[in-house]
């Protein structure tokens, strides 16, 4: 038994888990496609239309507005990234959606590969099979491969997220002797931008990083030119949809204006913790421009938490308790044995990511390479909706602190035996 256990130890490398990756994302998008088909729908969520809208309008060089869902037209909805992605997909594919799962499939694969380049960048001294833990962990985790198969903004949010922190690292860890030149530190900004453009909230991250490493390099000057030419190339990136806000709606708006709405779903009277915008169809909303909706709505949130603080510290809580669920949060995606299944895959990832934090206190560039999204977007979706869909992005390089955790349990049972 011993000699076959080796062999296939020998037999699993990054290439197979890739295949199995690769594979298991193939069969989500098919199982999802006849899902929604068999509903009639296009995808499982309601964003997914709106996106699908703005595809349309870029493939057939329309203005990118969103017009029949509402009564009023909404110009910057959504930034234009994701729906940009399903704009070449249609070209080539038609308004086929199985084959953009399919396509989407192929990215997060990519995406599974960058996780084992990031935890060998970032801990070199540790063993290899750590960086393969971690490659495998996101190859099979349910909630990644789910993410996978929804025509969301995650299909390109989640490989240009990983792309940048990987470029990060290279340029955090190099050694002065090997320093990179500075078009790669302006090329992780592009990819940084590109991943604001699908994933807006991405745009609050950017400095966190880029401080700590300038606060904690003993090269403060290196790091702080890295940082600006990473800044340079995310501006570079945003300019263009700037410029064009700014002609359209005659103000500087940086992302999208839906920041209003989507801090009023999370901070208002009928907040609970999950989504619910039937406040856009009050007549004293629905009948303003798409600028003034946004100020009423933000003012109406901040006007909430300065009257109901402790409302919004118990929001936050339980917002805190949906991203972290071992299961999902929808009724209508779980029952028991669900539940079950989650909790016994979950629960035990949670334990190793911890442990991982833990052997890494030290760190503070692994821990924040490794666990910095995870914690930002729990901490973005304590005062915004919450639910287990924001954690997935977090989770990739969070399972480089897992793989780290797993293998300190590993050496620990190599001792007592």
């Amino acid at each position: 038994m011993a000699p076959i256990l080796l062999a296939l130890r020998r037999r699993i490398n990054l290439t197979s888990v890739l295949v199995v990756a690769l594979i298991v994302r193939v069969l989500a998008g098919y199982v999802v496609q006849s899902y929604v088909a068999g509903k009639g729908l296009l995808c499982v969520f309601g964003d997914t239309p709106i996106y699908w809208l703005l595809a349309r309008t870029i493939r057939l060089g329309q203005t990118f507005v969103v017009e029949q869902q509402f009564d009023i037209p909404h110009y910057a909805l959504r930034t234009p990234g994701y729906p940009a992605f399903l704009a070449g997909c249609q070209v080539i594919f038609g308004e086929n959606p199985l084959a953009i799962r399919i396509v989407q499939a192929l990215l997060q694969t990519v995406a599974v590969g960058l996780v084992y380049r990031l935890v060998r960048q970032v801990r070199p001294d540790a063993p290899k099979s750590v960086g393969l833990v971690a490659a495998a962990m996101v190859a099979v985790d349910p909630y990644v491969i789910t993410a996978s198969a929804l025509l969301l903004s995650e299909g390109t949010f989640i490989p240009l997220m990983m792309i940048m922190l990987c470029g990060l690292a290279t340029l955090w860890g190099a050694e002065p002797s090997r320093r990179p030149r500075g078009w790669l530190a302006g090329l992780v900004g592009v990819v940084g931008g590109l991943a604001i453009l699908s994933r807006p909230s991405w745009l609050l991250f950017m400095p966190v990083p880029l401080t700590v490493w300038i606060l904690t390099s003993r090269q403060c000057a290196i790091a702080a030119r890295y940082s600006f030419l990473i800044l340079l190339g995310v501006v570079i990136v945003l300019c263009p949809w700037w410029v064009r806000n700014a002609k359209i709606l005659g103000k500087f708006v940086p992302t999208a204006l839906w920041v209003g709405a989507s801090l009023y779903d999370g901070l208002s009277p009928t907040a609970d913790g999950s989504s619910a915008m039937e406040f856009l169809n009050e007549p004293q909303i629905a009948r303003l421009d798409e600028i003034d909706q946004d100020t009423e709505l933000r003012r109406r949130s901040i006007d909430f938490i300065w009257a109901n603080p402790q409302r919004v510290a118990w929001l936050a809580v339980v917002k805190f308790a949906r991203y972290w669920s071992p299961w999902p949060n929808a009724s209508a995606f779980t029952s028991p044995f669900v539940s079950t299944v989650s909790a016994v895959i979950t629960l035990p990832v949670f334990a190793c990511m911890g442990l991982g934090a833990w052997s890494l206190r030290g760190d503070l560039r692994a821990l924040t390479l490794f666990g910095g999204p995870i914690v930002y977007f729990c901490c973005l979706h304590m005062i915004f909706v919450s639910s287990v869909r924001y954690r997935v992005p977090g989770l990739l390089p969070a399972m480089g602190l897992a793989a780290i955790g797993a293998h300190s349990v590993w050496m620990w049972t190599k001792k007592l035996t």
